[in-house]
């Protein structure tokens, strides 16, 4: 894994019009290609974003993207190749990398959002969380219940992360016993596979019964 540095890169601003939406994102263009900004983290992180890094992005099939590592002077970047984003007109003009890195603390603050379990059930169970519902399996109604897949699904789109890592933290709400397979024969996969939230229980018994 190479580690660049900010001498390495140009810096710029990336625009993409996804689905009627404008779109800016902090860029670099490195070897005439552009890439936007994935991640951010605190120098003093280095070694926890570079084992990140690995897992996340270089050891995982399922990023086809390139990616590349940038170390700033108070700040180290993960960024991607995204095929949406150009870059803009107005990054014509010089780019100071102050500018860029003032974004370091709103992602660090997203980052540890992103990995509070009680943000990411409060979220899961809200207006546009998971399809909880009633599900029939094996001929037995199932009631309050997600899917695995559909799950990690919704993990992936909300919290822009790989799959692998929905998975984690669908195996950490189980470790947490905050959801569990409806029979108690599963760990969290990325399966068809009933889950429902411990909170839950209580309705579903009263469901159950009637």
């Amino acid at each position: 894994m190479m580690l660049l540095t900010s001498q390495d890169v140009k810096y710029c601003q990336a625009t993409a019009n996804i689905q009627g939406q404008v779109k800016n994102k902090p860029g670099i263009i490195y070897n005439n290609s552009l890439f936007t900004l994935v991640q951010k983290y605190a120098l003093e992180e280095l070694e926890a974003a570079i084992k990140e890094y690995r897992e996340d992005f270089l050891d995982n099939e399922e990023v086809q993207s390139a990616t590349l590592m940038v170390k700033e002077q108070k700040a180290v970047g993960i960024w991607m190749h995204d095929d949406r984003y150009q870059q803009s007109t107005k990054s014509q003009e010089k780019v100071e990398e102050s500018s860029v890195t003032a974004t370091s603390s709103n992602t660090k603050e997203n980052k540890s959002r992103h990995l509070d379990l009680n943000y990411i059930v409060s979220k899961m169970r809200g207006e546009d969380g998971l399809k909880i519902k009633t599900r029939r399996h094996k001929l037995k109604l199932h009631p309050h219940c997600f899917l695995g897949n559909e799950a990690v699904d919704w993990l992936v789109a909300h919290f822009n992360i790989t799959r692998q890592k929905a998975v984690t933290i669908g195996q950490n709400l189980v470790t947490k016993k905050i959801i569990h397979h409806v029979l108690d024969e599963h760990f969290f996969k990325d399966e068809v596979l009933l889950y429902r939230f411990y909170q839950d229980e209580d309705k579903s018994m009263w469901t159950s019964g009637l």
